[in-house]
């Protein structure tokens, strides 16, 4: 038996001496990477031990996929693998990247497009149903009680009294406001039409006249004291409002026209791929060969699909699943669309300004000093280079197990590691996942947890009835 797994047993993780003979007779491998392996038997152990996790395949995949990130990550700390080098972050921090390249790029087309004169402001304010408002919200939940619901609407009243007499209504939300989506911009609620607020909110702030300030108002989120600011205070705003539209519309004609302009086509088994391609995130990033949409002068690939979901985050994989093939469709072309916007700004020498990289690489470096202090992976034994490789390549090992064991005791929670900077973790490395070993995993996991339970309800003490 591995020494780890002695440890766990003498920590009562199990409770159980006996069941050292179910965990040490299938020792068969279900996760490889950087030299290090993942047993079934570990992987049962770690499962059963933490509490609520469903004993599933799926529940074991994800397990020994952040497994294989743990080991990866140690291996790169052992190795003097520089994450931090700007080459690295780059490729991790490409989403953000994309994102301020794109913005650049937008603005200036903006710029190009629609020049505002000085007294489009005036017109937006004066002449549109378009509002920007300020409130001071005070929450009550449906149903309250008496006594709380006196108490909301009592504050609510007084905000309007001070206000009324000519106190900061922006210092006023700022400091009393229950809404934490405006509360630190001093109340202020983006401009917006008619329609977009719940209908009393609506009612009376339709009503007020610049500088004005309406009667506590009550809607399903609590009371409300409304406020419209003259438009010598929201002048810039109200600018920025004229932008955006325009900006929306602009950007959904400009990236028609330019996939129009390269013959932007979604391939006729797009969805199929897509869905596959969700099933198996791993081949998904290494497949730069199936192709989900062509252009001229290039191709949206299964690797592309796979980097842009990374980016969006996992709720968006869940959901994709499930949506029918238009959708997918319409994405695959949405992603294309990117792809070409992306390529349109390269080409006119848009780049990310110096000093905002430098502080996604300042943001992007602090990441990793707080991954390899939470996981045990910054002291000397596994960093010094004076120590022979292969002495730092056991520490590491040594660091995950122990990291595991802490996770299996409940002592910590499994700690993230970004996808981005996972993907980067396992670009040009080999590592493996065993299907076979996830479903022995889960099984095996279920019949610990089931005699774990068993023991300690054997040691509960039983209650002797009084007389």
């Amino acid at each position: 038996m591995r020494g780890w797994l002695a440890a766990a047993m003498g920590l009562g993780l199990m409770g159980c001496e006996g069941l050292k003979e179910l965990v040490s007779t299938r020792p068969e491998v279900v996760a490889e990477a950087a030299g290090q392996a993942l047993t079934v038997d570990r992987l049962a152990q770690v499962m059963a031990s933490v509490k609520g996790l469903p004993l599933t395949r799926e529940a074991a995949d994800v397990i020994a996929n952040t497994w294989i990130e743990y080991a990866l990550f140690a291996h790169a700390v052992a190795t003097g693998h520089d994450l931090g080098d700007s080459a690295s972050a780059a490729a991790v921090l490409w989403p953000q990247l994309a994102e301020a390249q794109a913005t650049q790029w937008h603005d200036s087309l903006v710029a190009r497009q629609a020049p505002l004169g000085p007294g489009v402001p005036d017109s937006i304010y004066n002449q549109t149903p378009v509002r920007l408002l300020q409130h001071v919200l005070f929450r009550l939940k449906p149903g309250a009680k008496p006594e709380l619901r006196n108490e909301a609407r009592h504050k609510a009243d007084l905000v309007r009294t001070r206000t009324r007499a000519g106190a900061d209504f922006a210092a006023l939300a700022r400091a009393e406001s229950e809404d934490p989506g405006s509360k630190n911009s001093g109340g202020y609620l983006p401009a917006a039409p008619r329609g977009k607020w719940a209908p009393a909110f609506d009612s009376a702030a339709w009503r007020l006249k610049p500088g004005e300030i309406s009667p506590v108002v009550e809607t399903s989120f609590g009371f409300h004291v409304i406020r419209r600011p003259p438009l010598s205070e929201v002048r810039e705003q109200m600018l920025d409002y004229v932008r955006d539209q325009i900006g929306t519309q602009l950007d959904s004609s400009y990236l028609y026209q330019l996939g129009q302009a390269r013959h932007l086509r979604v391939v006729r088994n797009a969805p199929a791929l897509m869905r596959e391609a969700l099933a198996d995130r791993d081949r998904a990033r290494q497949d730069s060969a199936t192709t989900l949409a062509v252009f001229d002068g290039g191709r949206l690939t299964v690797k592309d699909f796979a980097r842009w979901m990374m980016a969006l985050g996992g709720g968006w994989s869940s959901k994709f699943v499930s949506e029918p093939d238009s959708v997918l469709e319409r994405f695959a072309r949405t992603l294309g669309q990117n792809e070409l916007l992306l390529a349109q700004a390269d080409s006119a020498g848009i780049r990310v300004p110096a000093d905002e990289w430098a502080e996604m690489l300042l943001g992007y470096r602090a990441e990793l000093d707080s991954l390899r202090a939470g996981f045990g992976f910054a002291g000397a034994d596994l960093t010094d280079p004076a120590i022979p490789a292969v002495d730092r390549a056991k520490v590491a090992t040594l660091r995950v197990d122990s990291y595991w064991d802490r996770i299996a005791s409940g002592a910590v929670r499994p700690q993230p590691v970004p996808p981005e900077l996972a993907a980067e973790l396992r670009r040009g490395v080999t590592y493996r996942v065993s299907a076979a070993g996830l479903v022995r995993s889960a099984s095996l996991a279920e019949t610990l947890r089931a005699a774990a339970d068993s023991a300690a309800a054997a040691r509960k003490p039983t209650r002797t009835p009084k007389p």
